[in-house]
């Protein structure tokens, strides 16, 4: 299956070459004191070190990419991730701000379509009704978008593409494989939130333990298809994403923080790797298939 196979060839790259976790421990790294300022309920700081992490973060996934398409044909090294980090940080942080753009644009859209539901409520439930039918359209194409693009910080490396042609790279793949990336991108959510649960049962406990009054109820941060589709790179989504905290905090103590910060970290280290091979290996393999399909149809 096109999704299983490149799922056992990540696998198999993984563990011949672990020195790929030591990139998603880069990411980690780069993810903690960020993590930690939220776990803590600071507020301000976390969203300045997200700006730095949003910078910073093209750099190490154009790495660890680089990384595993070495990996998937044979050995890889660490130096490979600040080679290929060098090489193609400019593209991929284009590409990062286009995905972004996206996303600001739908924003926009969705913030003055609630200002107009909000004037028109008034005018009987009929308005209110096309209005919502509206806004639920809008946001399957806001998630249809995220599913075409996610491809596009693999194709800056594997292709060399600079920011416009990895995005309409990705589109087009996407659009040749529709029913396999539905299936990839399942795949990585699936595992995505397995190793999420140590910190969502975490959250969700001293929620409970403190009541409604407590503590903050946990939500994802860090946005981006990054994120939510399992493609994206300056704000993409790994398993430590899904838990944060508003100003509040979740009423935690410094052990508790670090604890649960530490948990974070080797999540996030272990999920950001395996989710860039897979992401690699599914891409080479069906990008190769559908040129083999093409050739087939010229000839």
């Amino acid at each position: 299956m096109s999704v299983v196979t490149p799922l056992r060839t990540a696998v198999d790259a993984l563990s011949r070459n672990p020195v790929l976790f030591l990139g998603g421990l880069v990411y980690a790294a780069l993810l903690l004191p960020q993590r930690a300022l939220q776990l803590a309920g600071v507020p301000f700081a976390p969203l300045l070190l997200q700006m730095v992490t949003f910078v910073v973060t093209p750099f190490v996934v154009a790495g660890v990419v680089g990384m595993a398409r070495d990996a998937l044909d044979g050995d890889t090294s660490f130096d490979a991730l600040a080679a290929t980090g060098r090489a193609r940080y400019l593209d991929l942080l284009l590409a990062t701000l286009l995905e972004f753009g996206i996303q600001v644009a739908f924003g926009v859209v969705f913030v003055v379509l609630a200002l107009v539901l909000t004037v028109i409520s008034g005018a009987g439930g009929a308005a209110a009704l096309v209005g919502g039918a509206v806004i639920l359209l809008l946001v399957g194409i806001y998630i249809a978008v995220l599913f075409a693009i996610q491809f596009y910080p693999v194709i800056v490396v594997v292709d060399d593409a600079d920011a416009v042609e990895s995005v309409t790279q990705s589109v087009s793949f996407v659009r040749s494989n529709v029913f396999d990336t539905l299936g990839y991108t399942l795949v990585t959510l699936a595992l995505g939130f397995l190793a999420s649960l140590p910190m969502l049962g975490a959250a969700a406990y001293r929620v409970l333990m403190n009541g409604p009054s407590g503590g903050s109820t946990p939500g994802p941060i860090g946005g981006g298809m990054s994120g939510g589709m399992g493609g994206g790179s300056g704000a993409g989504m790994s398993p430590g994403d899904i838990l944060a905290t508003p100003s509040g905090g979740l009423g935690l103590s410094t052990p508790e923080i670090a604890a649960l910060a530490l948990v974070s970290a080797v999540a996030t280290t272990l999920f950001f790797a395996f989710r860039y091979t897979y992401a690699t290996a599914f891409y080479r393999r069906n990008a190769r298939s559908v040129e083999e399909r093409v050739l087939g149809d010229d000839a």
